[in-house]
Parts: structure tokens; C-alpha cells; sequence
């Protein structure tokens, strides 16, 4: 691996894909293995949605269990690494001024239920990002593009989300995806794979979005992703299925 640091998206979908023996986990656990340890990973959380642009700055990481009804098992998972105050303030400092302090929240499970696969050990630190679901679709993209400079500085930039996120008509029978689904997902992938981020940036265009977006907050973090990649990385597809009916697990790794 170069001295650059890739940028990861990844579909997280229901918290019990942290334990046991499933798909998702299985891809977290190979990703960390073949990636390397960061110096630092700045994490963008779908389940931070905010009005505006936040970054924890605290040199420590309390876990959030922001889900509920689940079995005990889920809830045993310990997952505290360290934050990074030095790596948050250069991302404050690289939003020139559009993200803002603010440490009343910690890592959730968007962003716990992945590293505790990938880096089990806990043992690199992770800046908290927020998603700001006040900004537009392009906006989104552009924060990605000024944390760029972070990926030659040692960090890994990490968002968190899904593609297809409609909780309204999860199935819990149901293995695989809806058609409509499998279509807007794979009309996302195709753009992606052929370098043409318009196309997720207008994700309103496509014909499925309004089932497969009914709210913004775990689509944007892909945009995030995409900003933060550029035209001489190459798009890596893992994690590719949809489960539940209405919810797309398909990952993103971009590097050289």
C-alpha cells in the first residue's frame, strides 16, 4: 500500500451485523486485514446526523448503543478507541470554517459496528465526523474534497451509511434486496466504478431514489467518500448485496 491512505465507504445496515457469523462482518474483518492500520481514521457516521458540520475534538471516544431491542449479545460489544484532538483540528482548520467543535456525542454505531471488525483491537484513533443533513447533496461532495490532503498526512477517511436505506420497508425475511433496490443500487455502482460522481450527486435523478432515500442522512456519507477519493483512485466494490428488502450493503474502497 502507498503512503496515501485510501478512503472507505461502507454499507453498515442492522447492528447485529457487528457479531456473529454474517457477510458484512466477515468483508469488515478481510478490508482491515488487507488495508493496514492508519495512523488516525476520520469517521464519517450516518447515525451523527446533525444541522450543520461537527467534529468531536476530545482525545477519547465514549461508545453510543443508539439502538434498541436488540439481544444482549450486541450490547456486550465494547469498542472506546481513542480520538485524535491534533487530526480533529486540521479537519476544522482544512473546512475553513463550515464544521464546527462539538463533543457531546461519541461513536455510535454506524461507526463502532465496522471498526470493531476492522480493527479490533481498538488500538487506532478515530476523529468523529457528523453528517450534515441541512447541506445539499453537492455540498456534501465538496466537504469530501477538502479532507483530501488528510489522506497524504496518515488518515484514513472512513464514511459510514448505505446506499439504500428505507427502514420503513425492511423485511427481516428477506435475504436480498426489493428489484427497485437492486436497481438504483446498481445504477450508483456503475457511475462509481466508471468514475462519474454526478450521478450519485443527483441521486434524485434516478428513478428509484424516493424509495430508495426517503431521508438523507445514510446516503450522504457516500458523497463525503467520493469528495474525499479523486480521479487517480481506483474504486474497489465488496460488501455488494442488498438484505432486509430495502437496504444495500455495498462498500467502496478507493485507492491507487
Amino acid at each position: 500500500m502507498s503512503n496515501r491512505m485510501p478512503v472507505i465507504f461502507t454499507g453498515h445496515g442492522s447492528p447485529m451485523n457487528a457479531i456473529g457469523d454474517n457477510r458484512a462482518r466477515s468483508g469488515w474483518q478481510e478490508m482491515g486485514k488487507k488495508l493496514g492500520k492508519p495512523e488516525v481514521i476520520i469517521a464519517v457516521s450516518a447515525h451523527w446526523a446533525t444541522k450543520g458540520r461537527f467534529v468531536r475534538t476530545a482525545a477519547d471516544n465514549p461508545q453510543i448503543n443508539d439502538m434498541y431491542g436488540f439481544p444482549k449479545e450486541l450490547y456486550r460489544v465494547h469498542y472506546e478507541p481513542a480520538g485524535a484532538p491534533g487530526f480533529a483540528r486540521r479537519v476544522l482548520a482544512l473546512s475553513g470554517g463550515i464544521a464546527q467543535e462539538k463533543n457531546d456525542w461519541g461513536i455510535d454505531h454506524g461507526l463502532w459496528s465496522v471498526l470493531s471488525n476492522m480493527y479490533p483491537e481498538a488500538d487506532v484513533p478515530v476523529v468523529c465526523v457528523s453528517t450534515d443533513t441541512a447541506a445539499d447533496a453537492k455540498a456534501q461532495y465538496e466537504f469530501g474534497q477538502l479532507l483530501r490532503p488528510l489522506r497524504e498526512e496518515g488518515a484514513m477517511i472512513l464514511a459510514s451509511g448505505n446506499v439504500v436505506h428505507h427502514l420503513g420497508l425492511v423485511n427481516w425475511r428477506m435475504d436480498n434486496g426489493y428489484p427497485w433496490a437492486d436497481a438504483f443500487d446498481e445504477a450508483i455502482k456503475e457511475a462509481i466504478v466508471s468514475g462519474n460522481a454526478a450521478v450519485p450527486v443527483e441521486y434524485e435523478k434516478l428513478p428509484e431514489h424516493q424509495q430508495a432515500i426517503p431521508t438523507v442522512e445514510h446516503y450522504y456519507p457516500l458523497l463525503t467518500a467520493l469528495g474525499a477519493a479523486d480521479a487517480e483512485d481506483s474504486a474497489i466494490v465488496w460488501n455488494e448485496y442488498r438484505e432486509l428488502g430495502s437496504m444495500s450493503m455495498t462498500s467502496y474502497t478507493f485507492t491507487r
